[in-house]
């Protein structure tokens, strides 16, 4: 019986791997996207050399890899901060294989059974709506990134404990009350940030996972930014008695998740509104004032204008302990965020 067991175990672990190479074969995000960067190389000179000089920065503050410590867990908490595996993965040697899974993915894991009951916090114990999906995504990016690698054992507890923290994400989104088709409000910020970052998460998943569920949840929220922003490039709408630095963090949050879905899914109406998003920012805000986390860095880098308001964001992180290299005080939200914008860099395959 144990016999017949490991062997069905082991062909549906072959043939989740198959089905991956199959759906990427289908799509062919490569030549796609290639074609993509040939063109926006002729507009934009500067991206090879400017996308290889942003890798260059990111990979240096990712390295050495964080060594997660929980400083806020207890028995019905869980740090955001786990989520900085993606990072590690990206930085693994290609090819390298996984003999076990990073110490910071084994507590989610264990409690993704009851992971409702679970508040996600920061290492100051703060909880923000957001840090839920950026964790379970980044865990899911990073799952994407070492999937060639992992051992057949790790494959199958990192897939089922992705599973449940991707069906209370589903349940999540289901409990948001988004805006309509017009205006959305900066009151409205709190909600339309968790819910870009959930259906980030979402599409993440049902890539990852085979559920086409998901991927239409997540379009469908996505689908609904180009009918908020405003004429300025704003997503939300201020008012009098709003406050600038709540309303431009919100807005920096929604931004991030925005163009890595944009560019993931080669989602070139999207794209537009990041780019005038990235050109309102410039002109209006100062987004290290809002936050010393480099929310929307691959956004700015994106957009040759806004290139400056990368590099404020990436001396910012570095200035306010986010991503000091090696130091005790580096920030694992800060290096989520860095490992998000470095995948998205390397899509456009600027090393080879």
């Amino acid at each position: 019986m144990r016999a017949t067991c490991n062997n069905e175990k082991t062909l549906h672990f072959v043939a989740k791997r198959c089905m991956r190479v199959i759906r990427e074969a289908h799509v062919d995000r490569g030549s796609s996207l290639h074609r993509t960067i040939q063109l926006m190389a002729i507009a934009d000179p500067n991206l090879v050399p400017d996308f290889q000089r942003y890798a260059g920065l990111i990979e240096a503050a990712l390295r050495p890899p964080l060594e997660f410590t929980p400083e806020a867990e207890n028995a019905n908490a869980i740090q955001a901060e786990r989520g900085a595996v993606y990072g590690r993965m990206l930085m693994a040697e290609r090819g390298q294989a996984i003999a076990a899974p990073p110490a910071e993915v084994e507590r989610l894991i264990e409690v993704a059974s009851h992971a409702a009951s679970m508040a996600v916090v920061d290492r100051e114990g703060h909880c923000r709506p957001v840090y839920r999906p950026l964790m379970v995504y980044s865990w899911m990016m990073a799952f994407r990134v070492a999937y060639e690698t992992l051992p057949r054992e790790q494959f199958g507890r990192w897939e089922e404990g992705l599973r449940a923290w991707a069906d209370l994400l589903e349940a999540r989104l289901g409990q948001i009350a988004l805006p309509g088709a017009g205006m959305a409000m900066a009151s409205d910020g709190p909600g339309v940030a968790e819910a870009c970052w959930i259906a980030l998460a979402l599409h993440a998943a049902g890539r990852e996972l085979a559920r086409d569920a998901w991927t239409d949840l997540a379009a469908d929220v996505f689908g609904r930014l180009p009918h908020w922003q405003r004429e300025s490039g704003a997503f939300l709408a201020a008012g009098p008695g709003d406050n600038v630095e709540t309303l431009a963090y919100h807005e920096l949050v929604i931004l991030h998740a925005a163009s890595s879905y944009a560019v993931q899914t080669e989602n070139r109406g999207l794209a537009g509104c990041v780019a005038r998003a990235t050109a309102f920012h410039q002109q209006e805000t100062e987004p290290n004032h809002a936050t010393a986390k480099p929310w929307g860095l691959f956004a700015f880098a994106w957009n040759q204008a806004t290139r400056p308001m990368a590099d404020g964001l990436l001396h910012a992180a570095n200035m306010q302990g986010g991503t000091t290299r090696g130091g005790t005080n580096r920030s694992g939200v800060s290096l989520m965020l860095l490992a998000d914008a470095l995948y998205c860099i390397r899509l456009f395959k600027v090393s080879d």
